[in-house]
């Protein structure tokens, strides 16, 4: 069996998540005018489909070295000709006191980082009818201690979001009460 080669397995983590892949037209048209905003946003895979949608897109992360580190070898994608609509922002996002305004945001990306403390902060910056897409972990290895607990994601959003999809997988062992969850949010109208 043949092994990738280095070059194959940085593009290959440059594969975005099926989620963003699915929804990124949707979640693209209603940010309208205002930034996309990728939370913890890694190398930069999921932000390159809003990239080559032709969006703003806002990158935070608390080290962007793995976005850096992609630069190279995205000649051939469409990040690099919508370079002017990147923004790259040092956010630690344990710590950091949150950095967008309310109503600023077209549409948010959570994948594979999950810390409910920002979920109050998501909801003041999303804009009216944008889009929150939100995804988990998967429940690989010990990685179900980091998981939420059945609902409890769908109940954080639900007061102000209209849940366009929502999936929960069980994982872990059989008296843990973890799931995975991929999720498609849409802001409601916020009262003027």
């Amino acid at each position: 069996m043949k092994r990738p080669n280095v070059g194959e397995q940085r593009v290959k983590r440059l594969k975005p998540s099926a989620l963003v892949q699915r929804f990124a037209a949707l979640v693209a048209e209603s940010a309208g005018d205002k930034p996309i905003l990728d939370v913890a946003c890694g190398s930069g895979r999921n932000a390159n489909v809003f990239f080559g949608l032709g969006c703003d897109v806002i990158c935070i992360d608390k080290d962007l070295n793995g976005f850096r580190s992609v630069e190279p070898i995205i000649d051939h994608a469409p990040l690099r000709s919508a370079t002017p609509h990147l923004c790259l922002r040092r956010v630690d996002l344990m710590s950091d006191p949150w950095p967008f305004g309310a109503n600023s945001i077209g549409g948010i990306l959570n994948v594979h980082f999950l810390l409910p403390a920002l979920f109050p902060f998501f909801e003041k910056s999303l804009k009216s009818k944008g889009y929150l897409l939100l995804e988990t972990v998967s429940g690989c290895g010990g990685n179900y201690v980091q998981l939420p607990k059945a609902g409890e994601i769908r109940s954080a959003f639900e007061k102000a979001f209209d849940l366009e999809f929502y999936k929960e997988r069980k994982v872990g062992p059989e008296k843990c009460d973890a799931v995975t969850v991929q999720l498609l949010a849409k802001r409601r109208t916020i009262p003027a």
